[in-house]
């Protein structure tokens, strides 16, 4: 099953990247590209999300963009992409 629609992202895809760390949407935005364009994917990929927590909940774990520790400055820190800033703009 299609996630996101307007990129074909499957449900697969979408998990395995929760997996890999991504636990934020704009981090499942970077790791799979799924929710980059309309938007409408968004409350789906939170709620994947979230299942994924409740299962296993991060440990801190060095891939997890959502809940590692911030380093201690900035010029160590990776300079994420927001989701937005991945958001299409549809022509009117």
């Amino acid at each position: 099953m299609y996630v996101c629609v307007c990129l074909a992202v499957t449900e697969a895809e979408v998990e395995a990247s929760i997996a890999g760390g991504a636990h934020t949407r704009a981090a499942v935005t970077v790791a799979c590209r799924a929710g980059g364009d309309c938007g409408a994917c968004h409350g789906m990929i939170e709620t994947k999300i979230e299942d994924h927590l409740e299962v296993s909940p991060c440990q801190g774990c060095s891939p997890c963009v959502g809940h590692a520790p911030p380093a201690a400055d900035s010029e160590t820190r990776p300079q994420l992409v927001s989701a937005e800033a991945l958001v299409r703009v549809r022509a009117a």
